[in-house]
């Protein structure tokens, strides 16, 4: 009996380790997914902040002054961070949610 006890609490601990890692690379790729870009004003699309031609459009483009970067900066901290608070948990499935329901 005692062994059942501590194989259940091996698999459980291994199980919790497993999504706490799963929740901690999608949250690495979100991340990753984010950059620093400014929109063109021409095409409006987003290009990088170090581009100097609009890969879109080819429009040669100004370098950024310091108060756009600074701008993009803080655009981009704030949306690292709400990356960081973001919890990756499944949905549920709305379909089963109402027990009132016939079926």
């Amino acid at each position: 009996m005692f062994y059942w006890l501590i194989l259940f609490a091996v698999i459980f601990l291994a199980i919790n380790a497993a999504s706490k890692n799963h929740a901690k690379t999608q949250r690495q790729l979100a991340k990753a997914a984010v950059q620093k870009c400014r929109i063109c004003p021409e095409c409006a699309e987003s290009i990088k902040v170090e581009a100097k031609k609009c890969r879109y459009c080819g429009l040669s483009l100004m370098p950024c002054t310091e108060d756009e970067l600074a701008q993009i900066d803080n655009a981009y901290a704030l949306e690292i961070s709400r990356i960081d608070k973001m919890s990756y948990t499944q949905p549920k499935n709305k379909k089963y949610q109402n027990n009132d329901v016939w079926k």
